[in-house]
């Protein structure tokens, strides 16, 4: 049988997760710090970021440092996080341009089923110390993006369980995207045709990565809401 590279790098990504996500359950279960298991495995605390947010490249000598210092088998790192939910856990995405109600629908998706839900530009001000606006004008659109990457990495860190709206030009952010749709179930919430054509003409391929997509053009609050659920339900998200 041959085997396509496709499902290959798809199992690599879903392993990779797997592993980055048991390592950090094991660290905070021991109540240690990043650097602390830094200092004690011999592997950088840059690495162990990447690791633990499925974005490490793992090999035989990393797994080995890191189960002697939580006294355990190699294969009970690659093997034991499985069942935790996969790479996106139970995290779910609201991508798509202003307008879409994104915040209103992610404030009463996250009351209903009783998760966080945070905005990117609330985390990114919380990380930068700054409003958006400033972080632009100080840095520029790539400062912008160095600090929308960060946020998302550092959600993906701290929750398992959660409801996140994105901005509409993350869809733009290569890294950042491909790694959001990885750890995300996402939807795309669309409003009138008329905004997406205004506004959607470079972006509509790229939001179509969304694992699904709703519109919310002529419902109010509470219909679209019920629609999200109702999917989220089918789906099994959480």
């Amino acid at each position: 049988m041959q085997v396509r590279k496709a499902d290959t790098d798809a199992a690599l990504a879903e392993l990779t997760s797997r592993i980055g996500g048991h390592v950090r359950m094991l660290r905070r279960g021991r109540g240690m710090s990043r650097r602390v298991l830094s200092d004690v495995s011999g592997v950088s605390e840059r690495y162990l970021a990447q690791l633990e947010t499925g974005n490490g490249n793992v090999t035989v000598g990393i797994l080995h440092r890191l189960s002697l210092v939580f006294d355990c088998a190699v294969e009970t790192l690659v093997a034991g996080g499985a069942g935790r939910g996969g790479a996106k856990a139970h995290r779910l995405a609201l991508l798509g341009v202003r307008g879409g109600g994104k915040t209103t629908l992610g404030n009463a998706i996250s009351t209903a089923l009783a998760v966080p839900f945070i905005e990117i530009s609330s985390q990114i001000e919380a990380i930068s110390g700054m409003a958006v606006g400033e972080v632009i004008s100080l840095y520029g659109q790539d400062g912008f993006r160095r600090y929308e990457e960060e946020a998302v990495a550092s959600i993906i860190e701290d929750h398992d369980r959660v409801v996140i709206a994105a901005g509409g030009g993350v869809v733009e952010a290569g890294a950042t995207y491909d790694t959001l749709l990885h750890h995300f179930h996402t939807i795309w919430v669309t409003a009138s045709p008329a905004e997406r054509e205004a506004m959607l003409r470079d972006r509509q391929a790229a939001f179509a990565r969304a694992d699904h997509s709703i519109s919310t053009a002529g419902k109010g609050v509470a219909e679209s809401t019920a629609n999200i659920l109702a999917l989220i339900d089918d789906q099994a998200f959480f």
